[in-house]
């Protein structure tokens, strides 16, 4: 049995519940998605360019016109790689949050290959700016997705520092080897990145003001 009194008090809970419930902010998320789109295609033109220049500077074999190794990774660096169908069926959370993670770990990995190139390469300072460059537009790239993500209500990851002190001990082949991936492998993941907002462009269109 209810009574009356405890019957209007769940009315109004219910009420108050509903008022304070945040809802998913579309018309920012609009907003950040377009901008986030533009920056994303403004990075991939950059990558080419970093690829090219890294290669270029770090001597025989990788700045041989016939190099290629494309399929050389290394443990902890990002690959946007997976098949088509399971990317065309990503909901909104697992692009962003994957997106998120990846740039997270490309920045510490980029803080790594600029000081490796600061130690191998001091006198070739387009390459060191470029890598810093990089970084700041990650670094965008990351405050622009929790933006996104905080704007729909969706939680955003925490994640981890991937790289102890010891990554700084290995040998200069080494450190040419784990730069070329960081910068190939981010090349790829910022491809896809345009792929992701373009698709995510188009489900949150720019809201369209009233004069």
């Amino acid at each position: 049995m209810t009574f009356p009194l405890a019957r209007s008090l769940l009315v109004v809970c219910a009420v108050f519940l509903h008022v304070v419930s945040p809802r998913p902010d579309l018309p920012a998320a609009a907003v950040s998605i377009n901008q986030t789109f533009n920056l994303a295609r403004h990075m991939q033109l950059n990558s080419t360019v970093l690829v090219h220049t890294y290669l270029i500077h770090q001597g025989s074999p990788f700045s041989d016109p016939d190099f290629g190794a494309q399929r050389i990774g290394y443990e902890g660096v990002p690959s946007a790689d997976m098949p088509f169908l399971t990317w065309c069926n990503l909901s909104d959370y697992d692009r962003l949050s994957q997106n998120y993670k990846a740039y997270k770990k490309f920045f510490e990995f980029l803080v790594l290959v600029r000081n490796d190139q600061m130690e191998l390469n001091s006198d070739k300072e387009d390459l060191v700016e470029m890598l810093k460059t990089t970084q700041l537009h990650i670094r965008g790239l990351i405050n622009n997705l929790t933006s996104i993500m905080e704007a729909l209500e969706f939680p955003v990851a925490r994640t981890e520092d991937t790289l102890t002190l010891q990554a700084t001990g290995t040998n200069n082949f080494e450190k040419k080897v784990r730069g070329y991936v960081v910068c190939l492998k981010y090349k790829e993941w910022i491809d896809r990145t345009v792929k992701d907002f373009a698709r995510l462009a188009k489900k949150f269109p720019l809201p369209s003001f009233s004069p």
